[in-house]
């Protein structure tokens, strides 16, 4: 086994290495060195590949130290497969579109250099990403099915996952950058469950210092935000947009819900936005904490102006800059060296009131060091600008990184025959090798080449449940090799998605993935996610709301679909094959006459929730979620089946052999006739005060068995059952009585009913009795005058003109 250090060997910046094992050669990584110092190039020493071409190459994570050469690398290597979790795919996206627009900015100056790539090099790297899951055994060369890798979670931010090797000659970890202590967006390393290995490549970037207590540290920053806001000044943040600029967010969130921050605004510019969109959107890999509240809150994660949190966009900074109230703004980048961040800094500075607080790593040459090095009333460079220092500008950790007894915990625990510490100063790794006195350890440069002996052929496997091998042994197979294309497990049908998502998380938006892990469980893996996106292609409507998070989809399921909201133990348990699940112990049934309508049913529809419902016929079977329908106000056309409110078991098969106009026209006349029938929700009301019903249950309680009946109490329930019942998909709960007769029309309109048939009644002095119809708002009277013709004896009244006699 060999490996080669291509960046990132005793500086922090330009991370990747290429292993040689068995006669293969794998590339860990491709960074940049964003703060490359004069006469340094920003990419690794690519020249060490020529003789040693890489047949894949796995990222450990998204940050740009890590990738940011990779659409130059790829480009070099096209045929090559890539690999990264499902996560890091998208913050990459991100991390490397900016990038790309970063260096066409700077190529524009005089001065600028060259790009070093194009977007149509980032377009075509990100199209050959392969998503893996953590703990996923993967063959990343299908010729080396004996070379197996696991990504394990990192803990550093979102999608990191540490790179575990199982090969003929040896295992390897390379822990990439790693983080013990959990943060408010991720759980930290889970040390316990970390394998053996013979070799480690460890990264020390604080190998010579030790952390304070983060909880700590929050407080503390916390403390400088409130104090500077009492003073009436602004607070600018300024932070990495992948990791750090989330924790502070929730960080902030937490303080102001407890009252110890001033409920002020918060702003997020700059790449800050699309992160946070993209960890809001990839829930699945968040805190479990984080997971809970979206699942129970219904709120967004970051921006969310309900509490005063706001995305700026470009043409709103201008005017955010020279606002003087006291706010909390958050903006990339946390070394003040791009970004919106130097913007704000610039006027920020100047001003005593105001602070400046730093909360991660500042690189010696970055203008965020420099600040901290500055004095009080002397001149400083921020961006393009040189301002005299007068806020308060202090530094908290927040690190994403281990530092130098958490490192200690994790290399013990995997105890490596070999160690080699990357991603540091030559000072913080020296100072960590020093812990490993009965261990080798190499502290490798840029263009350093180690070599192993074979020491194994049979190797240990990270501890994981869905790992056959109970002893801990593992004899690599090319049976866990990418599963072929033929071999792909059925695609799901969008009713066993909607049935899933009902019964898992009604109140809850899905994404993708989740959707994808409810349905094929443990056997989920990203390579699925295609599937399930093709599902939802097609028009979806009548199962799920579709709306976005950033570039995010997620799905809302409908209260109802297939004209029912409940489902049965035995849906729930054939819509998922082969899955042993827990189902609830009791499930309310109701009896609805017929699912899913055939051609010819008449139905009764509505467009938006609160608009006129509409008579139907449908005039073909249900597909795909839709059905072709012609109403008494719209043209036939093929319409959401979510559209259909209710089934009332009416039939007109004979007019599906008629043109649209003219059933078009039935139906209108049909509507018209049932306008005019006498239904009375208040009677309805007063029957069912103690019961909930569905509307086939109250058909059936009223007996009502001609289709004018059925169709005109629908009708009516649809127009203005919200006002007397509270509706939960199929079931109809009565509102209680206090809140109806609160109400002093319905009050009237319920003392009306309650004198019955036969009441003497004054309309405008005109004497008349009850005659016991009624409906909306009306009621029927008879007329007491004798001298009238008998057909103008009955009128339509007003509740409202009608008064009982004494």
């Amino acid at each position: 086994m060999e490996l080669t250090f291509l960046g990132g060997a005793s500086e922090v910046g330009g991370s990747s290495t290429l292993l040689k094992v068995a006669g293969h050669c794998l590339l860990i990584d491709g960074g940049m060195r964003p703060a490359a110092r004069d006469g340094q190039s920003r990419l690794p020493d690519l020249s060490l590949l020529d003789d040693s071409p890489p047949e894949a190459i796995l990222i450990t994570h998204a940050h740009i130290d890590h990738t940011g050469s990779l659409p130059l690398i790829a480009s070099l290597y096209p045929h090559i497969p890539i690999y990264a979790t499902e996560s890091t795919c998208v913050l990459t996206e991100i991390l490397l579109r900016d990038s790309v627009h970063i260096m066409e900015q700077e190529g524009l100056k005089p001065d600028g250099e060259t790009p070093l790539y194009t977007v149509e090099q980032v377009d075509a790297l990100l199209g050959r990403i392969q998503p893996v899951s953590f703990k996923q055994p993967f063959a990343p060369l299908v010729t080396a099915p004996d070379i197996l890798a696991w990504y394990m979670p990192a803990g550093h931010i979102l999608g990191a996952g540490m790179l575990y090797f199982a090969t003929p000659e040896g295992t390897l970890l390379h822990t990439g950058d790693i983080s013990v202590t959990d943060q408010r967006t991720i759980k930290g390393v889970d040390i316990a469950a970390l394998p053996n290995a013979d070799i480690m490549i460890c990264e020390g970037t604080y190998g010579n210092r030790a952390h304070t207590s983060r909880r700590e540290e929050e407080r503390k920053f916390a403390e400088a935000v409130q104090e500077t806001l009492a003073r009436n000044g602004r607070v600018l943040c300024p932070a990495f947009a992948v990791g750090r600029a989330q924790e502070i967010v929730l960080i902030l969130k937490s303080y102001r819900a407890s009252g110890h921050i001033s409920p002020v605004p918060i702003y997020l510019d700059g790449m800050v936005r699309s992160v946070c969109a993209a960890y809001q959107g990839q829930s699945h890999d968040l805190h479990p904490n984080l997971q809970r509240y979206l699942k129970n809150a219904r709120r967004p994660l970051f921006v969310d102006p309900g509490l005063h949190i706001f995305a700026v966009r470009s043409h709103e900074r201008a005017e955010l800059i020279t606002r003087k109230e006291p706010a909390i703004i958050i903006s990339s980048s946390g070394m003040l060296s791009g970004g919106a961040s130097p913007l704000y800094g610039a006027t920020i500075a100047t001003r005593e009131q105001d602070a400046l607080l730093l909360t991660g790593y500042q690189d010696e040459e970055s203008p965020g060091a420099a600040l901290l090095r500055a004095r009080p009333g002397l001149p400083l460079q921020i961006g393009s600008q040189s301002v005299v220092l007068a806020c308060k500008v202090e530094k908290y950790n927040l690190s994403g990184h281990a530092d130098s007894e958490q490192i200690s915990q994790v290399v013990m625990k995997v105890a490596p025959r070999h160690l080699v510490l990357v991603h540091g100063s030559p000072e913080a790794l020296a100072s960590l090798k020093q812990r490993f006195v009965d261990i080798r350890v190499d502290v490798p440069v840029v263009g350093s080449k180690l070599n192993f002996q074979a020491v194994r052929h049979r190797v240990l496997v990270p501890s994981m449940p869905d790992v056959e091998a109970q002893t801990g042994l593992f004899d690599a197979s090319p049976r866990l090799a990418p599963i072929d294309i033929d071999e792909q497990p059925q695609i799901p049908s969008i009713e066993s998605l909607w049935i899933l998502a009902k019964k898992l998380g009604p109140l809850r938006p899905w994404t993708i993935v989740e959707l994808g892990q409810a349905y094929y469980g443990d056997a989920y893996r990203p390579t699925l996610r295609p599937l399930i996106e093709h599902v939802f292609k097609s028009d979806t409507s009548a199962y799920f709301k579709r709306s976005r998070i950033g570039a995010q989809s997620i799905y809302q399921p409908c209260e109802t679909a297939l004209g029912r909201s409940i489902i049965s133990d035995e849906e729930f348990a054939d819509c998922i094959p082969e899955m042993s699940l827990v189902l609830p112990s009791r499930v309310i049934q109701d009896e609805i006459p017929q699912r899913v309508p055939g051609a010819g049913v008449v139905a009764i529809v509505q467009g938006q929730k609160n608009s006129s419902p509409y008579l139907a016929l449908t005039l073909a079977p249900a597909q795909n979620g839709g059905i072709r329908m012609i109403t008494d106000g719209w043209k036939a056309a093929v319409r959401p089946l979510s559209m259909i409110q209710l089934l009332p078991d009416v039939r007109r098969t004979e007019w599906l052999n008629v043109p649209d106009e003219t059933n078009k026209m039935r139906l209108k006349q049909w509507r018209q006739q049932l306008d005019q029938a006498w239904i009375d929700l208040f009677a309805c009301w007063r029957r069912c005060q103690q019961s909930s019903f569905s509307f086939t249950s109250l058909c059936q309680d009223l007996g009502l068995c001609q289709a004018d009946d059925r169709l005109a109490l629908g009708l009516e329930l649809l127009n203005h059952g919200l006002l007397l019942f509270r509706r939960d998909g199929e079931i109809w709960h009565p509102l209680d009585e206090q809140r109806v007769y609160s109400n002093d029309g319905f009050a009237h309109h319920l003392h009306l009913l309650e004198a019955g048939a036969g009441s003497e009644i004054l309309v405008n002095g005109r004497p008349g009795r009850l005659t016991g119809r009624s409906n909306w708002r009306l009621f029927e009277v008879y007329w007491n005058e004798m001298d009238e013709d008998e057909s103008e004896r009955m009128a339509r009244v007003r509740a409202s003109a009608i008064r009982l006699s004494l």
